[in-house]
This record gives structure tokens, sequence and C-alpha cells, in this order.
């Protein structure tokens, strides 16, 4: 693999190329001492501010309106989609199945029904301690290891 990055400042143009196995570490360490980012004073409040809407992630979006929306209730990814884009903006079916998989996985939804009629629904407090591994049955193993010891 082979990364180049160009910086261009003032007039100043430097150029630098990393090749063979590549180590994030040592790109942001190159990008830090280069004077890339930008350093900003950083404000440590006593109680954290929340996020503006603006600054949340889609994902952090679309969990807001489940937990605002869907207290309750079975949802379908249509049903979602259909009720976010009337109260907010456009987004792809997709997009939405895609991050209510994720929100199951991570344990914040639980889902029922086959691919063609999923339905999700918050996982509720009570159990939210119990969901160690959403979606993975654990079975019984049907042999058993002889070590011979």
């Amino acid at each position: 693999m082979k990364v180049k990055i160009e910086i261009e400042d003032g007039g100043m143009k430097s150029t630098h190329v990393f090749e063979g196995a590549i180590v994030r570490e040592k790109i942001i360490d190159f990008l830090a001492a280069a004077g890339v980012f930008r350093e900003e004073a950083v404000e440590l409040p006593g109680a954290a501010q929340p996020k503006s809407e603006e600054n949340r992630t889609l994902r952090d979006r679309l969990e807001i309106f489940v937990r605002e929306e869907f207290r309750e209730s079975w949802f379908s990814s249509n049903e979602l989609r259909d009720r976010y884009e009337a109260l907010s903006e456009e987004i792809k079916l997709s997009t939405v199945s895609t991050y209510l998989s994720r929100m199951y996985y991570d344990g914040v939804l639980e889902r029922r029904g086959n691919r063609t009629q999923r339905q999700y629904r918050l996982v509720t407090e009570e159990f939210t301690s119990e969901v160690k591994y959403p979606g993975t049955v654990f079975k019984e193993a049907s042999w058993k290891a002889d070590s011979g010891w």
C-alpha cells in the first residue's frame, strides 16, 4: 500500500509518501508534527453539554428519534423512514435498515420476523444489562473433547 500526502501552506509545498505496512498512528503523528491539525482550547464545563442537532451523527439522530417516536411499539424500517421523512429530512431505506441493524447488534433494539417482515422495538431497561451478544444463539456442543490426560 502507498499513501501520498501533500501539504501546501502559504506557498510552501511538501510531499511525504508512506509505503509498505502503513500504521495509522504514524500518519497521524506526521500530520500533527506538520501542523495540519488546528489547535483549539478545550473547555471542560462542570456539566457536559449535549451535542447540538447538527453536530450529531445520523445514527445518533435516528436513535433519538426512535426513542421519542417508538417508545414502546414495534415498527418496521419503512415506518421509521416514513415518519422520519415527515418530521425531518429525506433518508434512504437502505440507510435506515443499516442503522437499525447496527442498533440491534449494539443492544439498543430487539427484533422479530424474517427479512421481509422484520420489526424492531427498543430494549427495555430491565433487559439491557442482560443483553451481551444480541442476535447470537449459543448452542450446547454436541461433542465432548477427549484430552487423553
